[in-house]
């Protein structure tokens, strides 16, 4: 196994460390994710009369191992848990999240961490991608020696 190889390879597992420590990061308050947008559920209920439209549901469980989830996923609510438009509100900022004796106001936070399940394939491209490149780099350098 060439040094470039090593590089690529260390350059691999560097991305996967960042993005699963942003990832782990994020238990500490119970949350849900929508079209990529994580919001912090807060115990805070949202009145029947403010209710919206369904805007979507928690599809994913998020991992309790390594804290990662991809799509719309929760680590407290379980699949299939709604979410509506809080009227009067912008969803980007605030979603009500069906809870066990009602709705719960959700507060967007920041955009889910960059995930390797929704993005394998870009993220396998750019690996060949750098392959390829050091691979020719490094053929060009040893005809310049001789």
């Amino acid at each position: 196994m060439g040094d470039s190889m090593r590089r690529v390879i260390g350059l691999v597992l560097l991305l996967l460390s960042v993005s699963l420590s942003a990832q782990a990061l994020s238990w500490a308050y119970a949350f849900v994710v929508l079209d990529g947008r994580v919001y912090e559920v807060m115990d805070v209920a949202v009145l029947e009369a403010d209710l919206g439209e369904v805007v979507g549901e928690v599809k994913t469980m998020a991992d309790d191992m390594d804290g990662s989830y991809y799509g719309d996923a929760s680590n407290m609510y379980p699949v299939g848990t709604t979410y509506r438009k809080v009227n009067g509100e912008a969803m980007e900022d605030v979603l009500a999240v069906e809870g066990g004796s009602g709705w719960k106001r959700a507060e967007y936070r920041h955009d889910a961490p960059f995930s390797m399940r929704d993005h394998l394939d870009k993220v396998a491209y750019a690996v060949f991608g750098i392959g390829a490149v050091l691979f020719v780099s490094t053929r060009v350098k040893k005809r310049h020696k001789n």
